[in-house]
């Protein structure tokens, strides 16, 4: 069983106000999640801040110690998650704002990918946030309410060696898109968040020895790679407006940067369709010929034209 920090908090401090929303922030500790403990807590919000390590948290606690909980959370253990949850909504009654992320990353080309890792990877971006995310649901149908955020920098196309990362990332935006039509007619928000250049886990990550092939290659992508820098505080107020505003957006992309690779992404995909449109239609199921003279009905005998005496 994780352990909990807390302070005392009396029960008419647990009064339920729904213009203070209680927040669930995975991953506190690093990126634009820690960021968005910051800002929630300083707008006066409650926050129940989940980490591997919840003792790096405390002293964000201890400046909070009515408002925030710390709590230790492996997204990839059904066990914790479970607990975490319970903990959480035995301290604030409920949990009307997960945010969780996917910002670990596993570069290589595809062929040099090591199986225990590919899964690895998927279990902590992809398995971990849903899960996180289902266990948290049933609270919010019952009350009609509620926002889910995840934070993945899913809005790019996918770049060489960074193929595992990506992937894992696309999966989850599916399912995140997927959510969103499945709860917004319950009353529940879901918003898909591309942090730009503000998560910390996005760093240099290197690329494990591999195949000699790729390494020029590698070398000459990892060089071109570069964004310009997010400001992780504009940024965690830029998600609290989106799910002030009710249930928010699907899609956040936060900084110029950004916003400009989403469209870059979406212009790629148009070039490419538009080339191999005609191609594309060509597979088509052809419609029936239409005969040059409409047959009349059967039992119908059809009519003799009448000829002019004039």
């Amino acid at each position: 069983m994780p352990k909990v920090w807390h302070s005392a908090r009396s029960k008419e401090e647990r009064c339920r106000n729904p213009r203070n929303p209680f927040w669930f922030i995975a991953d506190a500790t690093t990126g634009l999640a820690a960021a968005l403990a910051e800002a929630v807590l300083a707008s006066g919000q409650h926050a129940v801040l989940a980490a591997r390590a919840p003792a790096q948290l405390q002293a964000l606690v201890d400046r909070h110690p009515d408002r925030a909980l710390a709590l230790a959370l492996d997204v990839t253990d059904a066990a914790s998650v479970d607990t975490a949850v319970v903990a959480a909504e035995r301290r604030f009654g409920r949990i009307d704002v997960l945010a969780t992320s996917a910002a670990q990353r596993y570069p290589g080309a595809i062929e040099e990918g090591e199986e225990g890792a590919m899964r690895a990877l998927f279990e902590e971006n992809v398995f971990g946030p849903i899960n996180l995310a289902r266990r948290v649901l049933p609270g919010m149908r019952a009350r009609r309410a509620g926002h889910i955020v995840m934070l993945a920098r899913a809005s790019v196309q996918a770049p060489a060696f960074e193929g595992f990362s990506h992937a894992a990332r696309s999966a989850l935006e599916a399912l995140a898109e997927a959510l969103f039509y499945e709860v917004e007619p319950l009353g529940i928000g879901v918003t898909l968040v591309d942090p730009g250049s503000g998560d910390d886990a996005e760093g240099a990550v290197p690329r494990l020895a591999g195949i000699a092939d790729y390494d020029g290659m590698a070398s000459r992508t990892a060089l071109g790679r570069g964004a310009a820098q997010v400001d992780t505080a504009r940024g965690a107020q830029a998600i609290m407006q989106a799910v002030a505003a009710g249930r928010g957006p699907l899609r956040l992309v936060l900084g110029r940067a950004a916003l400009q690779r989403a469209y870059d992404r979406l212009r790629v995909l148009k070039v490419g369709f538009d080339a191999w449109a005609d191609l594309a239609a060509s597979a088509d199921v052809p419609a029936p010929a239409r005969p040059a003279h409409p047959l009349p009905p059967a039992g119908v005998r059809p009519r003799r034209a009448v000829r002019s005496r004039a």
